[in-house]
């Protein structure tokens, strides 16, 4: 018997038009996390220059104010220093060390008079003298920002000026160069989130094309480089896939190579029969040649029934899914009824103790077991010998025994019984080695455990434990 795999249909064509141009779910995925990054990246960039921009203009503001502090503090003793030297200018000559360029000022009295005046100031007011603060004011066709402020005593008020442009060229300078490095931080970005996605899925791209590649027998293991610690266990979920369906494969083709070997030789005897049949000269000779058909003819009915059995139990799923409750007692006595024309005819005495127990199973394949222990033990029992067939519960296990009064099996064969098609040496009976190969994955489905030992009978004992429903 062999595997029929189901047809599938082959695998679309790669796209000529290349993996750059297809929109398929990694590109879509990359571009959306290239555009989300550069979103990201940009607006943080601009809510940088938009902070940068206000704080630059409070400390421009608080600094304008700063001098203007400093300088009133200064004033009396330079209004003073004029007074006594005669001089009716109130111009004040700055060092660049002492103000800046940028700045220029002048200091009112209370009753209008310009006591002092910075040497790049106008001798008309900057702004109103009952104004204080900030104001924005144009001052020979530029825009300047003018700070007033009042002394303590209230008998002067100085204002400072200070040329805007100069900030702008200042802020403009700083918004380009702010702007060039998002602009080039994001690209460097999206390059390293492509960079990034590709490293990611490489794994994943050179699985899809061993897979592609392949032909429908190859079943060699995935191989891939350095894959993401998400995509080991799916790659390893595969691989294991792949052997199972190796070592499936692989049994069935064992299986079908010893099949076709094992049935040649009952459908070359069914053929030899047949032709001696149809040469028979007389009818005592046709009668025997029929015969010995029938015995042929049933003999590979037999081991075809057998194979048969063994396919269906082989294809049980241990998941446990189509477990039903069973009375492994209830069934056992079906099992010895249905059986009773072998027991009949191999003239042997069977002893049942059947103590009810339930087990979780499927009952086709607790049946298939307990016929092929009944069966093996018949067929290797004497006539005139017993069978001994028990049922018990110990403890969280359910326990089957069967045991004969045959010849048994030799200790360093035991393990070797199980196998598909061995027979004992020397043995003389008509089976065809797959009863206990049967037994063997029957318990497997069910979790069960078989133990081989001699019997008190004189013969084998056959233990199967399964759990407790």
């Amino acid at each position: 018997m062999t595997a029929v795999l189901p047809k599938t249909p082959p695998l679309p064509a790669p796209d000529p038009a290349g993996p750059g141009r297809r929109w398929s779910l990694r590109n879509r995925l990359m571009w959306l996390a290239a555009i989300a990054t550069a979103l990201a990246w940009l607006t943080g960039g601009a809510a940088v220059l938009i902070a940068a921009q206000e704080e630059s203009e409070k400390l421009y503001d608080q600094r304008i104010g700063d001098v203007a502090r400093v300088i009133l503090s200064f004033a009396g003793h330079e209004i003073s220093e004029i007074r006594a030297d005669g001089r009716t200018s109130p111009v004040h000559e700055e060092s660049a060390a002492t103000l800046d360029a940028r700045y220029a000022y002048q200091i009112w009295s209370k009753d209008g008079q310009l006591l002092l005046m910075s040497h790049n100031a106008p001798t008309t007011p900057f702004a109103p003298l009952s104004h204080v603060g900030l104001a924005d004011n144009e001052i020979d066709g530029k825009r300047h920002c003018v700070y007033a402020l009042r002394s303590g005593d209230g008998e002067m008020v100085i204002q400072v000026a200070e040329d805007e442009t100069k900030r702008e060229s200042f802020l403009l300078s700083f918004n380009a160069w702010h702007l060039t490095f998002l602009i080039v931080s994001t690209l460097a970005l999206l390059v390293f989130n492509r960079w990034m996605f590709g490293h990611a899925t490489r794994a994943l791209d050179q699985s899809a094309k061993q897979l592609v590649d392949r032909s429908a027998n190859d079943l060699r293991p995935i191989r891939a480089d350095d894959p993401p610690t998400e995509l080991v266990p799916l790659l390893q979920s595969i691989n294991t896939l792949f052997g199972r369906f190796g070592k499936t494969l692989d049994s069935e083709r064992h299986f079908t190579s010893a099949a076709a070997h094992e049935l040649r030789t009952p459908l070359a005897a069914v053929r030899i029969q047949a032709q001696v049949a149809e040469r028979a000269r007389t009818q005592r000779e046709a009668r025997e040649a029929l015969r010995a058909l029938g015995t042929c003819v049933e003999r590979a009915s037999r081991m075809i029934d057998q194979l048969l059995t063994l396919a269906r139990v082989e294809s049980m799923s241990p998941d446990g899914s189509a477990f039903t409750s069973v009375r492994i007692d209830l069934l056992t006595r079906q099992v010895v009824s249905d059986l009773s024309h072998v027991l009949g005819a191999a003239e042997v005495e069977v002893d049942l103790r059947l103590e009810p127990a339930t087990i979780d199973a499927i009952e086709f394949g607790v049946g298939a077991l307990i016929r092929n222990l009944l069966d093996n033990a018949a067929r290797y029992t004497p006539r005139g010998g017993r069978i001994a067939v028990r049922t018990a519960v110990a403890g969280d296990r359910v326990r089957l025994t069967v045991e004969d009064s045959g010849a048994g099996i030799p200790e360093h064969e035991r393990a070797r019984v199980f196998e598909r098609f061995y027979r004992l040496a020397g043995t003389d009976t008509d089976g065809c080695g797959v009863g206990l190969a049967i037994v063997q994955c029957a318990a497997q489905v069910h979790r069960a455990h078989i133990d081989l030992s001699s019997a008190d009978l004189g013969g084998l004992r056959v233990t199967v434990e399964f759990p407790s429903a």
